[in-house]
């Protein structure tokens, strides 16, 4: 698997480097806390060092040096090693261990920086101190405080007492540890692959949609929409998870707008070919039969007119679906139904069809949109209306205010539409038989349906009870 993306390694590093920081982060404060508070290593290892050099001085105070010596004795061999003592005669010297020997101990020296007995600390007589390396941390410095003490023997001879908290903590430590950036090695390679590790899977976790996403979206230009990518990370549960879900509805959709473009332009061409078939017959009859050349050219004049209303019905179509909004205004929806109203009155004169309006309450009846276009989509109702009438019946159109919508409901007597066709019959280019039937091509709902949707409204159609079509448009009610 190529991991190239720069998003991959960009929450890899940061995330890594965000844990080291941690961690050392983490170090200043417990140093901070230490300044404090006094760590229980160093609690435990004053007690022991004052223990040591309590009972050093007591020894020392009742016997001398044998006393001392006897005492010593009895310490395991690591700590016989780490107290030193020697007279204030004798700081010049270096400092040594105590032996069975009483004239070395007394020539033994230690280099004192403190003492912890009350009154007893004389800076004075502790000459050796400035030979001494400075300790190396606070906890250090607070122990060597305590490990240097000045006594009186029961001879009135005096003698510096010395504990080594170096040695002492090397002792205890089992040898050097070594430190990766204040922390010890095993824990920082622990860390730092346990980091490394915990970066890689957040990493790739947040990274691996991205790429299914780049994958699906190359697919999808590619022409391929059948590509899903919920069934893929239905899993998550997460944000990720609703941005599947609507990548698919887009593809979903796009599916059924291609498939419906596809279908609509092999429709188009199939209701072209026929007009078109038709004058290319005249032409040819008019080629063979020149005195019959001027019923052809009428044969010819009417087909071209056909093909024209066609195409004017498609370009209506186009304009419906990418440019329904445009040119928006505010208009009286009740005004603009009452004008389709009394055109189509005109028109049913000859098929002595009968048109009823009625509005209700209120009387406010205003649109926002394209009026030109809404009339379009109105008279085309209303007209099919008329088209599956029959003399002597009537068409009741009543407008009413629902729920801040605005509803047109367009009703005939006619025959209706069989139950199966209901659900197409605002696609284009679908006719249904009617006693005018010839006189449309099928773009007449359809453009309907693009206008209403344009406008944010939606438009429906049912059989009567009694029979017929109902037709309802709603629109929303701008107040």
């Amino acid at each position: 698997m190529r991991l190239r993306g720069r998003l991959f390694w960009k929450i890899l590093l940061g995330l890594w480097l965000i844990f080291l920081l941690i961690t050392q982060g983490l170090w200043v404060g417990f140093i901070l806390y230490g300044n404090r508070h006094e760590p229980p290593e160093e609690s435990i290892a004053r007690r022991f060092i004052n223990l040591q050099m309590t009972s050093a001085e007591s020894a020392l105070k009742a016997g001398v040096l044998p006393a001392l010596h006897a005492l010593m004795a009895s310490w395991p061999d690591g700590e016989q090693a780490l107290l030193t003592v020697r007279a204030p005669s004798a700081a010049a010297d270096e400092p040594g261990p105590v032996t069975g020997d009483n004239s070395s101990l007394a020539g033994n020296g230690t280099s004192p920086l403190a003492g912890t007995g009350a009154g007893d600390i004389d800076h004075g007589a502790t000459p050796g101190a400035t030979r001494r390396r400075p300790p190396g941390s606070p906890a250090l410095a607070r122990l060597e405080f305590i490990a240097n003490r000045q006594v009186t023997a029961a001879d009135g001879q005096q003698y510096l007492l010395h504990y080594d908290v170096e040695n002492l903590r090397r002792l205890y430590h089992n040898g050097h540890r070594s430190n990766i950036l204040n922390m010890p090695s095993p824990l920082f390679w622990l860390g730092l692959t346990g980091g490394l590790l915990f970066s890689f899977l957040l990493a790739w976790n947040l990274t691996r949609p991205m790429r299914q996403l780049r994958s699906a979206f190359e697919r999808v230009s590619l022409g391929d929409l059948t590509v899903r990518l919920l069934p893929v990370m239905r899993r998550r549960h997460d944000e990720i998870t609703e941005v599947a879900k609507d990548f698919d509805a887009m593809a979903e959709r796009l599916q059924v707008l291609v498939a419906a473009r596809e279908a609509l332009l092999h429709d188009i061409s199939h209701e072209l070919r026929t007009p078109l078939a038709r004058l290319q017959l005249a032409i040819g009859l008019a080629h063979q039969n020149p005195a019959n050349v001027d019923t052809y050219l009428a044969r010819i004049e009417q087909e071209a007119e056909r093909l024209d209303r066609m195409v004017g019905e498609l370009l209506a179509l186009s304009r419906a679906e990418h440019q329904g909004m445009l040119a928006e205004e505010y208009f009286d929806l009740l005004g603009l139904v009452e004008s389709v109203v009394n055109d189509a009155r005109y028109e049913a004169q000859l098929t002595k069809v009968t048109i009823a309006l009625t509005a209700r309450q209120p009387a406010d009846y205003t649109v926002k949109g394209n009026a030109e276009m809404m009339r379009r989509a109105v008279e085309n109702i209303v007209r099919n209306a008329l088209r599956f009438s029959l003399p002597g019946q009537e068409i009741a159109v009543s407008m009413a205010a629902e729920d801040r919508l605005l509803t047109i409901s367009v009703t005939d007597q006619g025959p209706g539409i069989p139950s199966e066709k209901l659900s197409s019959i605002f696609d284009p280019f679908v006719l249904v038989n009617s006693p005018q039937s010839g006189k449309g091509y099928g773009l007449g709902l359809a453009i309907t349906r693009k206008v209403l949707l344009a406008h944010g409204g939606s438009v429906d159609a049912h059989n009567g009870r009694d029979g017929g079509l109902q037709i309802q448009l709603r629109l929303p009610h701008w107040q």
